[in-house]
Parts: C-alpha cells; structure tokens; sequence
C-alpha cells in the first residue's frame, strides 16, 4: 500500500461531539479500506469543573453547584444526539463530583491503555466513551476506568500501574504540549495529512473529509462504497466488537436501520453477536 493519510483527532473522551461523530470515522474505514491510519490526541477538554459553571452554580455549595452543572451538562449531550443518532442517555449522568472535578481521569486511562496494549487503545477509548455516555457510569472515578479496561481485554494490573507511575501522566503531557503548539482551542478537531500536506479540520460531516482527503491527494484518493455481505460484516466486528446500528448503516451505505437488521440477522441465529438494547438505540456486540 502506498502512502497512507493520516488523520489525528484532537479530543476529550467525555466529548459527546467525538461519540457523534463515530459513523464518520466507520464510513471512512469502509470506504477508503487501508488507506488511512487513525491517530488520537488527548487535549484534556475539562481542567476543573468549575472553568465551566456559571456564576449561580458557582454561588451555590459546591456540591449542589456540581450537581447543578452535571443536569445542564446532560442537556447539552442531549442536544448533541441528532448531529449522527448515536444514542446517547443522561438518565443518571454523574460524570463529575467534588473528588473527581475534572475530565483529567479519562484522559490518563487512554494513555494507561496504549501504554498497557498500543492495539486496544481505540477499542478501549470507545468502550470508556460507551461506558460515560450510554451507561452514565462515572467514569472519572478509578474503579470504574479499571472495569473498562478488564471490558476491553487490557491487563487491569499493568494499567492501574499506568495510572500511578506517572507514564500516563508523561504521555499526556506530550500531547498537551502537541494540541498547544497547534493552535487548537476548540474540540474536536481534526489534522489531515498526506504527501507534506495538512488541513485541519472542524466538522460534523463525511463529506468534508472526504472532500478535504480530495484535495490533500490531488483527487487520487477515492471513495469506494463497501460490498454489505455476511462476511464483510464479520470482518468489520473484529475490529469493531461492540457497534451501533447507526454506524454500520453508515458504514455500508444503507438507507435505514432496518436493512442493518437484516444484515446482522445471520450471524445473531449462528450465535455470534447479541443486540445489545440501549436508550434511543441498539448496539451489535460480538459474543467472547
């Protein structure tokens, strides 16, 4: 294969925004299929709660102003959901509290991940934005990022090592130093790069990344649509073993949720994948 494109995303795993914009990230692996390499940078969107309470939180005491942020925090996931349809549920959401302020947590169990297993960090980072966003646990308490790593496969004694030994704190930093010297200020956002080329990118469509891939290629990258059969869907679960309906409708191109039932229908009868329900969706989840 020749050149690949690299696409980093700058982001937060608390990001709503980034959870939304999964099925782009599913389409372009189906359509531009080993052409591109994905890479990820934590940019640590929360410091501390409090840079983001308004004054009347604020004003309260500091456990009723939290509690106060997390409900408008919840509207504003809420308010996120439409941009793709990836469920998101706010039921119970309690991400933050007066012992865990910040987004810091999540960010540093990415870097405990890649350090524990390079090839699980994705895989983790998304089952940690499924965990926060579907299943409203708070995730920014310890115990609770270490069942996420025993989710994904990763050793949970090696990774809680990461978190203390100050190596996920080391790997941070770099991409902290990284996100700064770019420039960026507003999450997500999306570097593109390919033969001495980047662009950068802010955007909640598909088609601007392929149109951005268009330009950064010369138009020699082309976007091909994926052949939506038994096997190529149980190809795709490998890498992605638990998925939404929505993201394998936009992976292969269908014109509704239905179509993406009868595909996975196959392989539920032969044992191989459970629908997973969810609030305001459904997920396809690979049997161990």
């Amino acid at each position: 294969m020749s050149e690949k494109i690299i696409i980093t995303t700058f982001t937060d795993p608390m990001m709503g925004l980034s959870w939304e914009c999964e099925p782009i990230f599913r389409k372009l692996e189906t359509h531009f299929t080993g052409q591109i390499e994905f890479r990820t940078v934590m940019a640590l969107l929360v410091r501390n709660v409090r840079d983001f309470m308004t004054p009347d939180e604020l004003a309260l005491k500091p456990v009723e102003g939290i509690r106060r942020y997390n409900a408008r925090l919840a509207k504003i996931y809420e308010s996120e959901e439409p941009i793709s349809g990836m469920p998101i549920n706010m039921t119970k959401f309690c991400l933050f509290s007066m012992e865990q302020p910040s987004s810091l947590p999540l960010n540093l169990a990415y870097h405990a991940a890649r350090l524990t297993g390079a090839d699980k960090a994705d895989w983790f980072l998304y089952n940690l934005r499924y965990a926060t966003i579907v299943d409203c646990r708070p995730t920014t308490e310890t115990d609770e990022l270490v069942n996420v790593a025993k989710t994904t496969g990763i050793d949970a004694d090696a990774f809680a090592r990461h978190l203390r030994d100050g190596s996920a704190e080391a790997a941070l930093s770099k991409d902290l130093r990284l996100t700064q010297s770019m420039g960026i200020h507003s999450l997500p956002a999306y570097l593109l790069q390919y033969g001495g080329k980047a662009m950068l990118l802010r955007s909640f469509d598909y088609q601007d990344f392929a149109s951005v891939i268009s330009q950064l290629t010369n138009g020699t990258r082309k976007p091909q649509s994926a052949a939506p059969t038994g096997e190529t869907l149980r190809e795709f679960l490998r890498e992605h073993p638990l998925i939404s309906f929505i993201e394998l409708r936009e992976a292969f191109d269908f014109a509704d949720t239905e179509t993406v039932r009868e595909l996975v229908q196959p392989l539920i009868e032969r044992g191989e994948v459970n629908i997973e329900e969810a609030y305001h969706g459904w997920f396809v989840k690979v049997k161990p």
